[in-house]
């Protein structure tokens, strides 16, 4: 009975990974963070049961911090620090404003990308991430 049970929860996470990165590539050309955490998910499914699924996930642990440094370079901070708040502000006017879908899918987008810019640069991210780990 044990190993039924294993290949029912291989066959259920194997086949909601599948669907989260089908998911993924119908949703990624959408304005939103649709596709990559879709796509993340999916591979975090996998890699309860598989291991190579959990190397990759390991891969991207590691060396997403370098590909943010190498996006937000020193020279950029200043464009960084203005571009977030427009972005911001532009994304609530859509928001608040339009009513078409489009616009309110670009408007979540824009504040996806601001949010991404405001964290990324200067390395407020790591900085974030430290103060929630961080033991009183």
């Amino acid at each position: 009975m044990p190993r039924v049970k294993h290949y029912i929860q291989l066959i259920v996470f194997d086949t909601l990974a599948v669907i989260c990165m089908i998911g993924a590539i119908l949703t990624g050309w959408l304005p939103g963070p649709g596709g990559v955490p879709l796509f993340i998910i999916g591979l975090s499914l996998l890699a309860i049961n598989h291991e190579w699924a959990e190397r990759y996930i390991d891969w991207l642990k590691k060396y997403a911090d370098k590909i943010g440094d190498m996006i937000f370079i020193p020279r950029l901070r200043g464009f960084f620090d203005v571009l977030a708040p427009l972005l911001l502000l532009l994304s609530v006017y859509l928001l608040y404003l339009h009513t078409a879908i489009w616009m309110i899918s670009f408007g979540i987008f824009l504040l996806g990308m601001s949010l991404l810019a405001f964290f990324g640069n200067r390395n407020r991210w790591k900085r974030f991430k430290k103060m929630l780990t961080k033991k009183h």
